[in-house]
């Protein structure tokens, strides 16, 4: 009986320790201390008489913290069980060692359906998931399936509910939040993909002046284009940009497409800034560089086949310039009268070439004759 009269006013004992250092800790002097009352008050009770001895002093309060600290730790080891359709018990799975993407297997809750959700109708599965508070507590974490927008059809609703009831559902993690304790759940296995390939987008605001990025053109607007550079945000290409690296005038989204940037081209930007949610881009400088070698490349083809140009030119006018004089020395030639006399007048001679040049062969003669009319 002397025995457990010493362990009851050891307790008060600690009790009233504990009063002192939640005055204390109201009144800001003590940041450790908090975790050390949380641990006592739920251990006071199995302390016996010569376990410690509470003292004001430094060193018991960080004896006391570390040896809070390692209680938490073992409580955190503690196992937490639910019951499979098949009345199998299992542990649970920490929601924090989830990944986007990765297949559970859930039963849909009965008595937690949210229809008349402001975000759209949605039901509860218990997947087997839980979370450990800072005391080491378990807390069962629930999925949530949304089953569409808000304003549905309620019969359509009731209707998805219904084939979801009673029943083991294959179910893909979507959506974790551990500082909340949210799970969400989809029943398609592309949407837990896209989710996952969304997760592992960087954040728009950590993207840095010059950064240089690899982007796919989604959208093609009369002022630019809109480029996913793997971040959440798309990013925008003015026009001008294009025009000053192609040093031409673009006519909205037809000359953008002209130029090589129609929806699902891949192209590297660099950030040229990011600003109140604005992220604009230009052409790295390696791409300005490729584009001013081949505008001078094209130039000295230009100009190259503009001195072929002129060189033909050259040569087809000195060609009609000979044909030109050679025509002029033969009519010269002609004008002289070389099958004339010398007065340019024929004679009786010439009369008789040419009457008996007459008397030669003639076919349409013979023709005239065989039709009656060569007399005539």
């Amino acid at each position: 009986y002397q025995q457990v009269g010493l362990v009851r006013r050891r307790r008060q004992q600690v009790k009233r320790q504990l009063r002192a250092m939640a005055t204390m800790r109201r009144n800001g002097r003590s940041r450790i201390l908090p975790l050390a009352a949380a641990f006592l008050a739920a251990h006071a009770t199995s302390f016996s008489c010569s376990a410690f001895h509470l003292q004001s002093t430094p060193a018991t309060k960080i004896r006391l913290a570390e040896t809070a600290a390692v209680a938490v730790d073992n409580t955190a080891r503690r196992k937490c069980g639910y019951q499979t359709a098949s009345g199998r018990w299992e542990q649970r799975r920490e929601l924090a060692e989830l990944q986007v993407g990765e297949k559970l297997m859930g039963r849909k809750v009965d008595g937690c359906d949210l229809l008349d959700g402001k975000t759209g109708p949605k039901v509860f599965f218990e997947c087997g998931v839980g979370r450990i508070d800072p005391q080491g507590r378990w807390h069962i974490v629930n999925g949530m399936l949304r089953l569409g927008r808000r304003g549905a059809r309620k019969s359509v609703t009731a209707k998805r509910v219904q084939r979801l009831a009673d029943k083991d559902v294959d179910l893909y993690v979507t959506r974790i939040d551990t500082a909340t304790g949210m799970l969400e759940v989809s029943t398609s296995e592309e949407v837990a993909e896209e989710a996952a390939q969304e997760r592992k987008k960087v954040s728009a605001s950590s993207l840095k002046e010059g950064d240089e990025l690899v982007g796919t053109v989604v959208r093609v607007e009369d002022y630019g284009v809109f480029v996913d550079v793997g971040a959440n945000r798309l990013g925008l290409l003015h026009i001008q940009k294009v025009a000053d690296l192609f040093q031409k005038y673009i006519k909205k989204s037809e000359g953008l497409e002209d130029c090589g940037l129609e929806r699902g081209a891949q192209i590297t930007v660099a950030v040229l800034s990011n600003e109140k949610k604005r992220l604009f881009l230009d052409f790295t400088t390696s791409t300005k560089k490729e584009a001013e070698k081949e505008k001078l490349k094209e130039q000295e083809e230009e100009k190259i086949q503009k001195e072929e140009e002129e060189k033909i030119a050259e040569t087809t006018a000195e060609d009609a310039y000979d044909i030109a004089a050679d025509e002029a020395a033969a009519w010269a030639a002609y004008g002289a009268g070389d099958d004339a006399d010398e007065d340019g007048v024929a004679d009786a001679a010439d009369w008789e070439a040419f009457a008996a040049a007459s008397d030669a062969y003639d076919e349409d003669d013979d023709i005239e004759d065989a039709l009656g009319i060569g007399s005539y």
